[in-house]
């Protein structure tokens, strides 16, 4: 694993990948919601749900409802102002 990297997950250095695209990860069939990744951007897997979607840095803020199991019945996003850049302190 590697915690260096600010980035959305292209930035990650050559050898590493975001957890969710590990070959054989166990938890593929599963549904994840995840978040504390602010600037991994959109994205839209099936059993994928990610949270975090930047608020600090001027995206949204972000919540579901969910359904069922292993169902998302609703996203709310709500647009925020950004009050910091990625990377810094």
């Amino acid at each position: 694993m590697e915690f260096d990297t600010k980035e959305g997950a292209g930035g990650a250095p050559p050898g590493f990948m975001p957890w969710f695209d590990v070959p054989g990860r166990r938890t593929a069939a599963v549904a994840v919601a995840f978040g504390h990744w602010s600037t991994l951007g959109r994205v839209q897997r099936d059993r994928l749900l990610p949270l975090d979607t930047g608020c600090v840095w001027g995206g949204c803020l972000s919540a579901a409802r969910l359904g069922p199991p292993g169902t998302v019945a609703e996203t709310i996003s709500v647009a925020c102002e950004q009050a910091r850049k990625p990377g810094k302190a």
